[in-house]
């Protein structure tokens, strides 16, 4: 598996159809510095990266990664007809298979002076599956290739469109639960604790919903985040009272509450610690201020 840091998102550079005959083969590349997506609609293709072998027949899915060694390690036994598409990560990239995944809460903001500045997330890819719904892929490989065609005022905006909905696509046929079990449950907690963030949740309320006990809970999101629960939910709570402290003119004790904080103290406390400001220090820097008249 391999995750994309973004933004921005990945940008597809060039796309195809080709048709092999029996007895062609894909041709070996070294180092050509742009992923190489491959999406088999029938037949198969005999594929090494590196020190690993893949045979992509139909229905399948290959990511060829920027850095290595690409090669044929048999030619084509029937005919074949595949997509390719050749796609970059400008923000950088990571292997899985050799990393822990870096989590969207993770990142720093970028810092731009502004407090809803963006945030780094990962989008996290297969390298090699089975597509379960390859029509829909093929589908969307298919609109890709004829967008080329549409008008040059909004055809390249068409086509990075229908290219992220291939990634999602592909995304959501990967098992992480088979893979990084670990990742897989502090991915789920992460999800139940940002629905539920403004009311009081309990590790045991997190095992409950979960049906893990709270301890193995906490390890993973420790092993993949980096945090606790309750560090993870703390930090979108102070998120959601840093819009508030801007957007209205609610008390402290107010927005405390509707932050999911049950005591102001604690809360104030908390923001202190995360944004090195107290909340009053930090809605003094977005009021404005009437300028002085001239006359």
């Amino acid at each position: 598996m391999l995750q994309l840091f973004a933004p921005p998102l990945p940008t597809l550079l060039a796309a195809g159809m080709n048709t092999f005959d029996n007895g062609d083969a894909h041709i070996n590349r070294n180092n050509i510095g742009v992923f190489d997506l491959l999406v088999v609609t029938k037949g198969q293709l005999f594929m090494g990266e590196d020190y690993r072998k893949f045979t992509v027949c139909q229905g399948d899915t290959l990511i060829l990664y920027p850095d290595r060694y690409h090669f044929s390690t048999s030619p084509c036994n029937q005919l074949t007809e595949f997509f390719w598409f050749h796609f970059i990560s400008s923000k950088g990239w990571q292997d899985l298979t050799i990393a822990k995944p870096i989590h969207c809460d993770e990142g720093t903001a970028i810092d731009c002076g502004n407090f809803l500045s963006e945030r780094p997330f990962g989008i996290t890819l297969p390298q090699f599956c089975k597509l379960s719904n390859p029509e829909a892929v093929e589908l969307l490989c298919s609109k890709i290739i004829s967008s080329e065609n549409e008008s040059i005022y909004s055809g390249e905006w068409q086509r990075q469109v229908l290219f992220q909905q291939l990634l999602q696509e592909i995304s959501n046929h990967m098992h992480l639960a088979n893979s990084l079990p670990s990742y897989a449950v502090a991915e789920k907690a992460a999800v139940y604790l940002r629905k539920n963030y403004a009311k009081k949740v309990t590790y045991e309320d997190l095992g409950h919903a979960l049906r893990f006990h709270p301890n193995h809970i906490a390890r993973c999101m420790i092993q993949s985040f980096g945090c606790t629960p309750i560090e993870y939910v703390n930090k979108i709570r102070i998120d959601q009272a840093k819009i508030l402290l801007v957007s209205t003119d609610w008390s402290i004790d107010r927005i405390s509450e509707s932050s999911g904080f049950t005591q102001s103290a604690y809360f104030s406390r908390i923001f202190k610690k995360l944004e090195h400001l107290t909340p009053n220090q930090f809605r003094k820097q977005y009021i404005g201020k009437i300028p002085l008249s001239n006359d």
